[in-house]
This record gives C-alpha cells, sequence and structure tokens, in this order.
C-alpha cells in the first residue's frame, strides 16, 4: 500500500503564529536529528495521534499546552491527503477531525473546525489500506484475537519507537497489550499474502457450514429416535384404526416399514365423515345429531353478524355523539351571532377595534354573524340523530336475543337426544376421538416418511457436506502452510542479507534467522546448534540490529507482494541509543578512547546505510524516517538520506517564540 508521509504539521494555540511545519521526501531516508529534549520523541505519538489511535502517548505540558491541532499530510497512489486532529482535552483523546483530500494539499493557517470524526477515519484509513471487512470467527460484531483487522492493527509494522529499537522481548509497535498481540498473530499468514480475501470469505463459510450441520445432525439424530418408536407402536395405530371401521384386513405384526406406510396412507386419503362401526340401532340418532349440528352452526353464523352488526352501530353513535359535543363546544364559544347582528343593525362601533369608521361595516359584521349561525344549526342538527339510531339499536338487540335463545334451545335438544341414547353418545365421543387419532397418524406419517425417503433434514446435510468439501478445497490449509512458510524463508533471507551490513556478531551473519509468528520473535541458531529466541542474545547492538534487518526485510517483502495492506513507511526512533550518550561529540572525543569511538561511529553509520540501501533497491517504494542524535557527519554522504530537520542551538518541535 503506498503511504509516504509528506508534512507533520502542529498549529499553535494563538493564532498569531503560523504552523510548524516538518516537510519529508518520499521514497528515501529522512532524518530528523537533534539534541535531547527537543521533540523529536514526539514525532511518533503525533502521527499515530492523528491516524485515529484510540490513545494518545504525545507527551504532556509544553507539546500539548501550545498547541491546537496535529495533523499529517500523505501520499497515496491516487492523491494527497490530510488528517489533523484536535489536541486531547485531559485525559480524554479528542474525536474532532480535520481532513482534506486533492491532487495537491493546500494546508490551512488555521483549522476552525471540525469536518470529521474518529470512526469516519478508520473507515477511510481502512478502505485505502483494503484490509478485508471479515473476522476470522464469522462473529462481525465481536471485538477480540479474531476481529476483522483494521489499518490500526497494521501500525506495529511501521513505528519502531525508542523503547521498542532496541528491545530483546518484543519486536513490534503496541504488541506487550495481548490483544493487539492475539490478533496480529491470528492475521499474520494474510498479512505476509499467504491467504487471500478469497480464502478468509471460503474459510468464513465453512464456519458457517460446521454450526449448520451441527444443529441438522442433531435434529437429524433426534428424529430417527422418534421414528424408531413410531415403528414399535404403528401396529397398535392401526388396531384403533380398525376399530373405528377404517381398515380392512390385517397387519402382520412382522410388516415393513413400507408396509405400515401404506397402510396408513389409505386411511388418511379416505377419511370417512365419522366412524364406520357397524351399530345399526345408534343410525337414526347419528342422523339426527348431524342435522342438529348443521343448524346449530347456521345459528352460530347469524348471531355471529348480528353481533357485529350492533358493534359497529355502537362505534357510529358513539362517533356522532362525540361530534355534536364537539359542535356544542364550538357553539358555546361563538354563540354570537345574534350580538353581531345587533351591534350593525344599530350602527356601533367596530366589536374588534371599537372604530365606527369601517366601510361597510355592517354588511361585515353580517357575514361574520352567517358563520357563527352555521355552527348553531349544525348543533342542533346532531341532537336528532342519535335517537334514530337507537331504533336499529333496539331490533338488532333484540334480535340477537331470540336467536341465542333458539340457540340454547337446539343446544337443550342435542344434550337431550345424547343422554336419551347412550350409544349415540359414544358414538359422539368416538367421533372426536378418531378424529384426533388420524390428525396424530397423519403428522407422525409425514414425519417417518421424510425419513425413509431421505428427508428433507437428510438431503439439506449432503448439500451442505458437498458445498464443504469442494470449499475445504478452496481453503487449502495445506496450501496456507506452505505460502506461510514460503514468506517466512523470503523474509528470513532477507533479514541475514541486511544483518551482513550490520553491527551484529560473525556467526549471526551466516545462518539465516527464523521469523515465528506463534511467538512474534526472532530465534537464532547458536553454536550447539540450538533455536534460541532475541531474549537469549546478549548485546543491545545485536538486538537493534535484528529490528533493523527484519523491518527492511518485511517491507521488501510487503512490495513484492500485488497488494499488500500494510503502510509503506517505517519510523525509527533512536536507533543509535545503543551507541552514543548524551553527550556531545567534542565531549565524547576528550573522555573516550578513539578508536572505540570511531567503530560505535562506523556502527551507527551501517543502520543508515542499511536503511538507505533496503530504500533505494525497490527504488523508493517505501520510505523510511530516523530520529536520532546522530549528526550530519554520519549520514550526510550516505545516498537516499535527506535531512528533514536539525533541531538543535534553540530550535525544537514547539517554538519558543510560541510559549516565552
Amino acid at each position: 500500500m503506498k503511504f509516504h508521509l509528506l508534512k507533520l504539521i502542529i498549529w499553535p494555540v494563538s493564532d498569531q503564529f503560523p504552523p510548524k511545519i516538518v516537510s519529508f521526501e518520499p521514497g528515501k531516508v529522512n532524518v530528523i536529528t537533534g539534541a535531547s529534549r527537543t521533540g523529536k520523541s514526539a514525532i511518533i505519538p503525533i502521527i499515530d495521534y492523528c491516524l485515529a489511535s484510540s490513545d494518545c502517548f504525545i507527551p504532556i505540558d509544553t507539546i500539548r499546552d501550545y498547541t491546537s491541532w496535529y495533523g499529517i499530510v500523505f501520499q497515496t497512489e491516487q492523491e494527497q491527503i490530510l488528517v489533523a486532529r484536535k489536541v486531547p482535552n485531559g485525559n480524554s483523546v479528542s474525536n474532532e477531525f480535520y481532513l482534506l483530500r486533492a491532487p495537491i494539499i493546500s494546508i490551512p493557517n488555521v483549522i476552525k473546525e471540525a469536518n470529521e470524526k474518529t470512526d469516519s477515519v478508520k473507515h477511510i484509513l481502512n478502505d485505502l489500506s483494503s484490509v478485508p471487512y471479515l473476522s476470522l470467527d464469522g462473529e462481525e460484531d465481536k471485538k477480540g484475537y479474531n476481529a476483522r483487522l483494521g489499518f490500526r492493527d497494521l501500525m506495529a509494522l511501521v513505528f519502531q519507537t525508542q523503547d521498542v529499537v532496541a528491545n530483546q522481548n518484543i519486536l513490534f509497535y503496541k504488541t506487550h497489550a495481548h490483544e493487539h498481540r492475539e490478533r496480529l498473530r491470528n492475521w499474520f499468514p494474510y498479512i505476509l499474502g499467504a491467504e487471500t480475501i478469497e480464502i478468509l470469505v471460503a474459510r468464513q463459510r465453512l464456519q458457517e457450514i460446521e454450526k449448520r450441520l451441527n444443529q441438522l445432525r442433531k435434529e437429524f439424530d433426534r428424529t430417527k429416535a422418534i421414528s424408531s418408536s413410531w415403528m414399535a407402536n404403528m401396529n397398535g395405530h392401526l388396531k384403533v384404526a380398525k376399530e373405528y371401521g377404517l381398515l380392512e384386513g390385517e397387519i402382520s405384526t412382522e410388516a415393513n416399514h413400507e408396509d405400515l406406510l401404506n397402510a396408513a396412507k389409505d386411511l388418511i386419503r379416505d377419511i370417512p365423515d365419522h366412524s364406520l362401526s357397524d351399530s345399526k340401532n345408534i343410525k337414526q340418532s347419528n342422523s339426527e345429531l348431524v342435522l342438529l349440528e348443521k343448524e346449530e352452526e347456521e345459528i352460530s353464523i347469524k348471531i355471529g353478524i348480528s353481533k357485529k352488526r350492533l358493534n359497529e352501530l355502537n362505534r357510529l353513535k358513539s362517533g356522532l355523539v362525540d361530534y355534536g359535543n364537539s359542535i356544542k363546544k364550538r357553539v358555546d364559544r361563538l354563540h354570537i351571532s345574534q350580538w353581531m347582528e345587533d351591534i350593525a343593525e344599530k350602527g356601533q362601533a367596530c366589536a374588534v377595534c371599537g372604530s365606527s369608521e369601517h366601510p361597510d361595516s355592517n354588511n361585515e359584521l353580517k357575514k361574520i354573524a352567517s358563520v357563527f349561525k352555521k355552527y348553531e344549526e349544525e348543533s342542533k342538527s346532531t341532537k336528532n340523530i342519535p335517537t334514530s339510531f337507537s331504533r336499529e339499536e333496539e331490533r338488532l338487540t333484540s334480535e340477537l336475543d331470540i336467536l341465542i335463545e333458539k340457540k340454547k334451545s337446539f343446544q337443550n335438544r342435542f344434550d337431550l337426544l345424547l343422554a336419551m341414547d347412550k350409544a349415540a353418545q359414544e358414538e359422539f365421543q368416538q367421533r372426536k376421538n378418531m378424529f384426533l387419532f388420524l390428525g396424530h397418524l397423519k403428522a407422525s406419517m409425514e414425519t417417518f416418511e421424510s425419513l425413509l425417503d431421505g428427508g428433507e433434514i437428510d438431503k439439506e446435510i449432503e448439500k451442505l457436506e458437498k458445498e464443504y468439501s469442494d470449499i475445504l478445497k478452496k481453503v487449502d490449509k495445506n496450501g496456507v502452510e506452505l505460502r506461510t512458510d514460503a514468506a517466512i524463508n523470503r523474509i528470513s533471507q532477507g533479514i541475514l542479507t541486511h544483518l551482513k551490513t550490520l553491527d551484529v556478531e560473525i556467526k549471526y551473519r551466516e545462518v539465516a534467522p527464523k521469523f515465528v509468528i506463534k511467538d512474534l520473535n526472532i530465534s537464532v541458531l547458536s553454536n550447539d546448534d540450538n533455536w534460541h529466541f532475541l531474549a537469549e542474545i546478549g548485546s543491545a547492538s545485536n538486538w537493534v540490529s535484528f529490528h533493523i534487518a527484519l523491518m527492511c526485510a518485511f517491507q521488501e517483502h510487503f512490495l513484492a507482494q500485488e497488494n499488500s495492506c500494510v503502510p509503506s513507511f517505517v519510523i525509527f526512533d533512536q536507533p543509535s541509543q545503543v551507541y552514543f550518550p548524551k553527550l556531545k561529540r567534542q565531549e565524547l572525543i576528550e573522555e573516550t578512547d578513539v578508536e572505540y569511538l570511531d567503530e560505535d561511529e562506523e556502527a551507527v553509520k551501517n543502520i543508515f546505510k542499511t536503511i538507505a540501501n533496503s530504500v533505494n533497491k525497490k527504488n523508493g517504494a517505501w520510505q523510511s524516517i530516523i530520529l536520532d542524535h546522530a549528526a550530519k557527519d554520519i549520514y550526510g554522504d550516505i545516498e537516499g538520506v535527506h535531512e528533514a530537520a536539525e533541531w538543535r542551538n534553540g530550535e525544537k518541535l514547539i517554538p519558543e517564540e510560541w510559549y516565552k
């Protein structure tokens, strides 16, 4: 991902001063050199803060107290982008951003108000880096080790702060926090290019299929257990059907699934209106019961219609009454028509303003009075409407009472007939039970039939298993592992190449170290042919050399990818700290052995050379910024190195006139 820093901008609190601007050259090694306490180590925290960090490590007091906004301008493939962020308020980071996008950015002298928020800036940065909108476990809204990769996670690969660049235990920025460390570790195969978005999509689909298959298999096993009991009880069901007269012939106890299903299908297909038991003595009672049921159903329908009409009538009546009351209130308020006419006829002064000189005032007053009369007439007319509705209400109520009484009469006849004929009563109950039985039989039969035919569940399981097998080939776990190992081997060879020009022991220049994703660490081969982590190697000069070699090898690897999401810059803060104490060069010459000083100078110079060689080898496709005490006589003659700023003799990140 092309991402080169062009400018660092700091706006003062006071508008009388212009903003402080530090310019960087793209595709080069940019150096900010200076004495202690000039603001060099604030550069990384400021850039990190502008890139939507959720915390702020910009030093307090001067660098915060006398500034209003921090900003950076960076170059992408298509445009330049200015991202500025307001100074934190106490311990709280600001949610106010100012963003500009253009082919060439013009830096404003003053930022008056924000135009973006943190989430929006993060979204823009995520889009620029083309990080996938996918998590590793399919849970899109969750945070944690498998949450989606964000632009912010990639900052671990571009910032080498003073406490990291020579650290024997930590290689990457902010990975001391367990959550950041684990998420970076989980996403490293994708970052290295061993996994693609297509593989991530396929892997997420695999997880969805696995969940669905587990659910379906449990459901299938549960249904199969139910079907076993269905087979055991089916003969009993068919015997009951025979008692109802629904089944002819015998069903063998050794009948198979197909025989039982066919018998059940015949039953369901030819369901009678009532049981077919051979009981001649109840045929007449049964016929009367059927007729009574039919008449009772007709009466019930009429009762329902009458109830509906009565309810609608009551609602209409209530609405008219409410309307009449509303009109009456308006009349009570406006009952002045006669009074207005009296005023007009007597030629009195205007009732509103008291003037008697209005032209044609009498006619105007009469018009107003006529409007009031309209409302008064409406009020009178609504009084007669409810009385006409009362007659209809009384008629419907009477009709409803008659129908209800008639239904009671039929119910009495129905109960009496059942009481007089015990056989008929038993037949009625038997008929109810028969239909309940048939309902259960039908549901059970359909479930069992679906299992015998493979069933919808079985078919879906088969379909998902085939999809799972096809997607598994796309995910290609073995292929991902092989590509990851190949990427690590290339990076390891790159580290070895750069170690040959850095200050490490000779044996570390002979065998390529290993970058271990699982531990986010580097291991090296010892004299006894065992692999050991960086923390087990002595000397801070070794540690800083491995850090620099690793960062250069990473950038070279990312640039070899077709579409890497990692920004193409790295910032090193004080890589020479293990060589130079905080003394001026002349004091070092006077107090230190000159030969030793020359060796240290050469080691520091090789740091600049190694980084510059890597940048030049890639034709300036990536950019480095070094913040260091080392002066121009160390790096001045190295090709590809640009001095961005020198902060000595009163020159600092924050100009003294801002606070003096």
